[in-house]
């Protein structure tokens, strides 16, 4: 994809966390590790996201160490269960209490918290990120760090990078943090 607000990425139940890290810390380039991210989701009401079988936007709000920010997904196809990509457009924020009264003053809530450490590594133009997520365990996402015309080839790029590691992963999550943590809490989408 030629757009850098394109985001093309895969994300994995991580079975073998520790060879995984050992492998990344010999092999890759290594950003950073166990950095803590809170993500506090939210919907608008007016347009509420969660209304559909399979939520294809989100609106987010992140507060790490390395700084605030808000940020908006859309992905496509709409309403499918399996997604090629989804636009991006993140931004810094000098204040999440204040985003909180701008949401609250035209009736966007609240709908999911999602509180992580994220470790992150770059090999063979992929960004690699070990999630620690409470309440839903821990997970591996591959992003295209590269320039892919069609987002079905950089998927495949990402698979391909994916056998590489060694990793030992589970059922993919086709939906997100945010969707895993409602459902597990039993919110009925579509409804």
């Amino acid at each position: 994809m030629a757009n850098q607000d394109v985001e093309i990425e895969v994300k994995f139940p991580l079975n073998n966390q520790e060879a995984v890290r050992s492998f990344l810390n010999q092999n890759a380039e290594k950003i950073s590790e166990h950095v803590r991210q809170k993500d506090v989701y939210y919907t608008p009401i007016q347009r509420h996201f969660l209304k559909y079988q399979y939520p294809f936007e989100w609106l987010r709000l992140r507060t790490s160490n390395k700084g605030l920010f808000i940020t908006y997904k859309h992905f496509h196809p709409e309403n499918s269960h399996i997604t090629d990509y989804c636009d991006e457009f993140e931004t810094k924020v000098d204040s999440i209490e204040i985003m909180e009264k701008i949401f609250a003053a035209i009736d966007i809530k609240e709908v999911a918290t999602i509180d992580k450490s994220r470790s992150t590594w770059v090999f063979e133009n992929v960004e690699i990120v070990i999630d620690e997520v409470k309440e839903l365990g821990v997970f591996m996402e591959l992003e295209c760090n590269g320039h892919f015309d069609d987002a079905k080839v950089g998927k495949t790029h990402l698979y391909f990078v994916l056998k590489k590691l060694g990793a030992h992963v589970g059922e993919e999550d086709l939906r997100g943090y945010p969707y895993m943590l409602l459902a597990k809490k039993g919110y009925k989408f579509g409804e």
